[in-house]
């Protein structure tokens, strides 16, 4: 398929706008050109302007990312992990993006979701509401050890 500059210069107003408007990855950005049937060759062209103009940028993208889920989503720190493989960022971004959660607001956040859970629970299931309480923080993506410390912890 034989590309014009006119075709380049449309993809990359819409995909400029595309960036700009949140933050996004390459993979991101691949995906939304493959869903629009662009050839492989426009793609590594586009991408390629677009990260020297600095609209794509996976180190950025991976600290918006982790912010968000963690503030927002109240997502663990394995969730997010999961997430930012999947969408192929490299291992040194995520490793740099996860120090933007703090200690001391990650079990903030795993306390506040045990006491939410905790109150959803129906008084008369007891024997089970422990087991429910973990299963829930960690299906969220919080590490075993730290939700089983914060249970204790609330449990004195």
């Amino acid at each position: 398929m034989k590309t014009s500059s006119s075709d380049f210069q449309t993809l990359y107003t819409k995909l400029s706008r595309y960036c700009a408007y949140q933050d996004r990855c390459r993979r991101d950005v691949e995906m939304k050109l493959q869903g629009w049937n662009v050839s492989k060759g426009l793609i590594e062209r586009l991408i390629m302007e677009l990260s020297k103009e600095g609209y794509i940028d996976d180190l950025r993208f991976a600290g918006s990312f982790v912010r968000g889920k963690f503030r927002i989503n109240k997502w663990g720190k394995q969730r997010i992990v999961f997430e930012l493989k999947a969408r192929k960022i490299d291992e040194q971004h995520i490793k740099e993006a996860l120090k933007e959660i703090d200690e001391v607001s990650y079990m903030d956040s795993i306390r506040s979701l045990i006491r939410k859970k905790d109150l959803e629970i129906k008084t008369g299931k007891t024997l089970n509401k422990r087991e429910k309480i973990i299963n829930f923080v960690v299906g969220k993506g919080y590490e075993i050890d730290p939700v089983l410390r914060m249970m204790n912890e609330l449990k004195k």
